[in-house]
């Protein structure tokens, strides 16, 4: 993980949880304490935190454009989104999942669009909250500060009573034979219950997450109905998908 990327995760685990230790986020990041109080410096020093002895606080000063920094997807994100939007059709039940992809977007939506929305993620809630065409429902559930979802029992039971045309799911690892996974068991059964709960999955990985494993199973690769990455769909390192019945985007 580059420092950014570091920096941006710490950055909204405080935002969402108000103050952390650095013991939790050098485990939590597996990076060393002396690298993470470095981190907390540069952040407190750029007035984005306060840090304090062991750890660090949300700054309550600062205003929201800096809560939001190092948030803006990358140009791979884009990509991926691009490909996506043509997807989304007038008056579809989607199920958006958390990321910055399906951040971005709810930003390439026409203005006509109509559409129901339920979403598990803060970020990407709140980008709808701005299309009057959209009526979107969050789902609660216990966050997960680090991706600021809802996930857990209350989340799933929620998922269970809905049927949506299209699910849009964020993938952190997928492996063609081992499937999808996650590090945090809550998020992988939350993410097993978006896929049961639409007729079609489009999943939405960037390449550096092809062929990594984590320790709890979210679903087969082949239980993805269509798998977006920046790549071209004829990538080599796209080749073991071929021959899954996946679509390539």
């Amino acid at each position: 993980m580059l420092k950014e990327e570091r920096q941006s995760t710490i950055l909204e685990i405080i935002n969402v949880r108000n103050k952390i230790r650095s013991t939790e986020l050098s485990a939590h990041l597996n990076v060393s304490e002396d690298t993470i109080r470095r981190d907390l410096r540069e952040l407190a020093d750029g007035g984005f935190i306060k840090k304090v002895h062991g750890g660090a606080l949300a700054n309550p000063k600062t205003p929201e454009a800096i809560h939001r920094q190092g948030r803006e997807p990358s140009p791979e994100m884009k990509i991926i989104a691009e490909k996506v939007r043509p997807l989304i059709q007038d008056d579809q039940v989607v199920i958006m999942d958390g990321g910055l992809i399906n951040e971005y977007l709810v930003s390439l939506f026409d203005d006509h669009l109509t559409l129901t929305i339920f979403t598990n993620a803060i970020g990407v809630a709140d980008r709808l909250a701005e299309w009057p065409g959209i009526d979107t429902y969050l789902l609660g559930g216990k966050l997960a500060g680090r991706e600021r979802i809802s996930c857990g029992p209350d989340t799933i039971a929620m998922l269970k009573d809905i049927r949506a045309d299209l699910s849009l799911l964020h993938i952190s690892s997928l492996h063609h034979d081992l499937g999808l996974t996650n590090k945090q068991r809550e998020v992988a059964l939350t993410r097993r219950a978006i896929i049961a709960s639409a007729r079609q999955t489009v999943g939405l990985c960037l390449s550096e997450h092809l062929a990594h494993i984590q320790p709890f199973r979210i679903a087969d690769a082949d239980d993805l109905h269509v798998l977006a990455t920046e790549l071209d769909p004829g990538a080599k390192a796209l080749r073991h998908f071929h021959t899954k019945g996946i679509s390539l985007l």
